[in-house]
C-alpha cells in the first residue's frame, strides 16, 4: 500500500531557541521581534544569567545582555543579526563551532537601532576551546539593514 505524507516547509525550517535575558531590558526585546517566523522562541529570565552563558561556553570577553541557544546547543550571544543565526544553523559553520557573539551592544546593530547612528561590528564565532573568529564584519547601517531584510 503506498502513502504519502504531507510537510510544509515551515515544519522543517522552524528552528527552535530558548532566549536567557533580564525582564527588564528593552533591546533584548528588540531583538526577539526581529527573529523571524520560522522561529520558535521560549524566553527565560534566569537568577543564574552569567553562570548560565559561562556553562553554555560563552566566555566574560564576548558576552553582551542576552543568550540564545538552539534546541541542537548553539549559542548566539547579543546582537547577532537574526539572518547570520539562521545560516549558522543551516550548515555555514567551522566544524568546532559552538556559535555566533556580538560582544557588547554596538549601536546600530539589530536591536540596538538609533535612528542613522551606526557602530561598525563584528560578529565572531565562538569555538568548541574558547576562542573566537571573526564570522561576519558589519560596516555600515546599509548593510545591517540588507541583513535585516534577509541578505548576506
Amino acid at each position: 500500500m503506498l502513502f504519502s505524507v504531507s510537510v510544509s516547509a515551515t515544519d522543517v525550517e522552524e528552528q527552535q531557541l530558548t532566549v536567557l535575558k533580564d525582564p527588564n531590558c528593552g533591546c533584548c526585546e528588540k531583538w526577539l521581534q526581529a527573529l523571524p517566523d520560522s522561529f520558535s522562541v521560549s524566553v527565560q529570565h534566569p537568577n543564574n544569567l552569567t553562570q548560565r552563558k559561562r556553562d553554555a561556553g560563552i566566555s566574560a570577553e564576548v558576552q553582551s545582555c542576552h543568550t540564545a541557544i538552539s534546541s541542537n546547543g548553539y549559542v548566539f550571544e547579543g546582537h547577532v543579526p537574526p539572518t547570520l543565526v539562521s545560516h549558522y544553523l543551516a550548515g555555514k559553520k567551522s566544524a568546532n563551532g559552538i556559535g555566533l557573539t556580538v560582544p557588547g551592544m554596538p549601536v546600530g546593530s539589530v536591536g540596538m537601532e538609533m535612528g542613522t547612528r551606526f557602530q561598525p561590528y563584528t560578529v565572531y564565532e565562538i569555538k568548541k576551546d574558547g576562542s573566537i573568529t571573526p564570522y561576519k564584519q558589519i560596516a555600515s547601517l546599509e548593510q545591517q539593514q540588507a541583513l535585516s531584510n534577509g541578505g548576506l
